[in-house]
């Protein structure tokens, strides 16, 4: 079974692959055996575990064999006990992978509200070039994660790879719910990507009669 990540994935390869990182990458190492050890233990969301390996030593920053760091891990999970223990041990908030991808970008794909809420109030980025959190959060339709990113000021017209914005992501899922919340917040149904093609465009050619409708009254 794909999961949302590999859907967003195939998707995102064929705009073009997420934004190059204007923050740290870290390449992918090969894991020594409390590294291993780390990610099992967020995995089962064991909080002493994970302290006990990083009290050891162990970098915050850390990553796995697909080069997600551990912070990114516990976001998509959800563990905020993991979150809020990886970022008092000096995980990097705005640290991305290979993908560009960034933790609060994971949660608000997955609609972790409290760790979105979490990664933000740290200092996590919501308005980098590229990808971002509302993108995420539009393709996954969640409207409460949209929500917040906006009134923390996340800009509803931000355009990813080929100019395509979170509107046009939320049109072609038929996230209706997430296509009022950005319409509402000032997302523009003009707006055009890079071949000229509007939300309301892409919610034609996929043949989404709900975000046909919702996107017309905005026209």
């Amino acid at each position: 079974m794909k999961t949302m990540s590999n859907i967003v994935a195939a998707l995102l390869l064929g705009l073009t692959s997420a934004a190059s990182a204007q923050v740290p990458m870290v390449p992918a190492p090969q894991l020594s055996a409390n590294a291993v050890e780390l990610f099992k233990q967020i995995e089962l969301q064991r909080t002493p575990a994970v302290r006990a390996l990083l009290l050891k030593g162990l970098s915050a920053d850390t990553t796995d064999v697909r080069g997600d760091h551990a912070l990114m891990v516990a976001a998509r999970e959800g563990y905020l006990d993991g979150v809020q223990v990886l970022l008092s041990a000096g995980a990097r908030v705005n640290l991305r992978n290979k993908w560009g991808d960034s933790a609060i970008m994971v949660a608000s794909l997955a609609g972790h509200e409290t760790v979105v809420k979490t990664l933000r109030a740290k200092g996590a980025d919501i308005n980098q070039t590229g990808w971002t959190a509302l993108h995420y959060a539009a393709i996954a339709g969640h409207a409460s994660v949209l929500k917040y990113l906006l009134d923390q000021g996340a800009n509803p017209l931000a355009a990813g790879a080929n100019g395509v914005t979170a509107l046009m992501m939320a049109a072609r899922e038929n996230k209706t719910e997430a296509i009022e919340v950005l319409l509402e917040y000032g997302a523009d149904a003009k707006q055009k990507n890079e071949k000229g093609e509007t939300a309301f465009d892409w919610a034609i050619r996929e043949e989404h009669r709900s975000a046909i409708d919702v996107l017309k009254k905005a026209k």
